[in-house]
């Protein structure tokens, strides 16, 4: 367990309590303080009405800008940022300036997208976003690492041109392809620097895990994170209610550190939680009880 990495999901959408720059920087600082690894902002753009849970919802990458100039030493994530709906070219831009202006902090996990109305919403095609996912991600690596940056796809095309800043790091920032499916698996071995899905329990990790590892190339090496729900509250009762996605969150500090414990043991690098809350003294709370139980700050 001691060489997992764990994050936290910032309150950038009402999972709990309305979100508010108040409250997304109090969980920022305080992750920080506690000896968090990281903290990571969900992303959607324009939902359909019957998305209500994600209508109001700060933008991710913007979020993450302003949190790197409030914070010193977290990381900065997105977790995920739906690429297949925006234009790969400004994410490049835009992620390569957040990226040099906090030292190398942000990591960029990126998926095909689910929601086809929102897609439709943003003029975006939703039934080629997995080609275009592909495309995307290679034009990023282009323009953060190649001496000259040139791209002869279906969708980006440009030779002779000039892009800085780069990022500080070699090989730019980091790319996590998030997803539960075979294709995704199939798109983090050939593509991704890690594996990001959502809501898996260890059983399913270890298949996925199997999966990943029969794919990814020789010489290429590809973590594997996990984002997952959970609730330490007190009395929280372990298996009780399922989250609006169908997803069984973790409750009790008991389940959450046995589940941790096994994710180790199949080789999960990294965690990133989703507190269950109704108020932000309780999202607080379990992120100093989780903090303590994982002896984050020692």
């Amino acid at each position: 367990m001691s060489a997992m990495r764990v994050g936290v999901c910032l309150p950038t959408f009402p999972f709990g309590v309305r979100p508010s720059r108040g409250a997304i920087v109090e969980v920022a600082l305080e992750a920080e303080r506690l000896g968090y690894d990281s903290v990571w902002a969900s992303d959607h753009l324009l939902v359909p009405s019957d998305m209500p849970r994600f209508g109001c919802i700060f933008e991710s990458l913007a979020t993450l800008a302003y949190l790197g100039g409030a914070t010193s030493r977290v990381g900065l994530g997105t977790s995920v940022l739906v690429l297949p709906m925006r234009n790969a070219i400004e994410v490049a831009k835009q992620a390569a300036t957040i990226d040099t202006l906090t030292g190398g902090r942000l990591v960029l996990a990126v998926a095909a997208g689910y929601a086809e109305r929102e897609f439709a919403n943003l003029g975006a095609s939703f039934h080629d976003r997995g080609r275009h996912l592909d495309e995307a991600i290679g034009v990023l690596r282009t323009l953060w690492t190649a001496p000259d940056p040139r791209a002869d796809g279906p969708r980006y095309r440009f030779a002779d041109v000039l892009f800085e800043p780069r990022p500080p790091r070699p090989g730019g920032v980091p790319v996590w392809i998030g997803g539960n499916s075979r294709a995704a698996i199939a798109r983090a071995a050939r593509l991704g620097d890690a594996w990001h899905p959502d809501g898996l329990s260890s059983a399913q990790i270890a298949d996925g895990v199997r999966l990943l590892g029969a794919q990814v190339p020789e010489g290429r090496r590809v973590a594997v994170s996990l984002r997952r729900t959970i609730d330490v509250r007190p009395g929280a009762a372990p298996g009780s209610g399922a989250t609006g996605s169908g997803e069984v969150p973790l409750r009790g500090l008991s389940e959450v550190r046995a589940e941790l414990d096994a994710l180790a043991g199949l080789g999960v690098e990294h965690v990133v939680c989703q507190f269950e809350h109704d108020t932000l003294g309780e999202h607080l709370d379990q992120l100093r009880l989780l903090a303590g139980e994982l002896a984050l700050a020692s």
